[in-house]
């Protein structure tokens, strides 16, 4: 395969957001703690993006992990007080997750931790280009939201 082969070069540009993704998580998890982990913060920052009201199952399957892995950190939140975890109305077996106020207090805090790594960033990268590329990689990550639920079955 050439570097103009498209399959190369979509294997590049994964291969680019996986390692920023690896090397800003690393730097946010330090930024996080102790109080959260960035699976922690993630599943806060969901409930707020996209709205709470969401069964264990269903989290294991947006975030792509088994449910025990999601019950752990669900219970982690809950012990933090940042969830709570109801019986559906519909079905008292079923459970239902929701973020509380300390929760969305968290998650704000989570970002704040990150005031000294975005203003290095901010120092040392052009960032009217980092703006540009924002709306690229939100129709990416909405492409591939798509695929997931399909394959997975969420909506």
């Amino acid at each position: 395969m050439s570097d103009s082969d498209p399959a190369t070069q979509i294997f590049t540009l994964f291969n680019e957001i996986g390692i920023i993704n690896q090397l800003a998580t690393s730097r946010f998890a330090r930024a996080l703690a102790p109080d959260l982990n960035p699976s922690e913060f993630g599943v806060l920052n969901h409930f707020v993006r996209l709205g709470d009201g969401k069964s264990p199952s269903y989290l294991a399957k947006a975030f792509q992990m088994t449910k025990p892995s999601m019950t752990a950190i669900l219970g982690k939140l809950q012990n933090k007080g940042y969830i709570e975890i109801a019986g559906s109305a519909d079905d008292r077996r079923r459970k239902i997750v929701s973020i509380t106020s300390a929760g969305r207090k968290a998650r704000e805090r989570g970002i704040k931790a990150m005031a000294p790594l975005a203003a290095i960033v901010v120092e040392q990268q052009d960032i009217s280009k980092l703006v540009k590329i924002i709306p690229v990689l939100q129709t990416l990550r909405e492409f591939l939201d798509a695929e997931r639920n399909a394959v997975d079955g969420l909506s």
